[in-house]
């Protein structure tokens, strides 16, 4: 069973981040988007980021985990329009939109 971190500012459960999250039977710790928070994050094996708003900040985070030496893969979950915005040098393993399906 994988460990998801799941970096969210959303106070409602994870499935509303993204659909179907909650149907996977992998552990999912949430956690706010903070750099500070990252020091106490529990390793996990895929890292996913909440990019539905504040994309400026997200990005900013990405990249800190990416020189802080993170080996975990980081999945940003944003909507349709905030695709225009992201690039290779946010760090990302890769994109998922916020209406994907299970």
């Amino acid at each position: 069973m994988a460990q998801v971190l799941l970096l969210t500012r959303a106070l409602t459960p994870s499935s509303s981040v993204l659909p179907g999250l909650e149907l996977l039977s992998h552990q999912i710790k949430v956690m706010s988007p903070e750099p500070t928070a990252l020091i106490t994050a529990p390793s996990a094996d895929l890292i996913l980021v909440d990019g539905r708003t504040d994309l400026p900040a997200v990005r900013s985070l990405c990249k800190l985990m990416e020189t802080t030496g993170n080996t975990s893969p980081v999945i940003l979950i944003t909507t349709e329009g905030g695709l225009a915005a992201v690039n290779h040098e946010w760090g990302l393993t890769d994109v998922l939109l916020d209406t994907s399906s299970p």
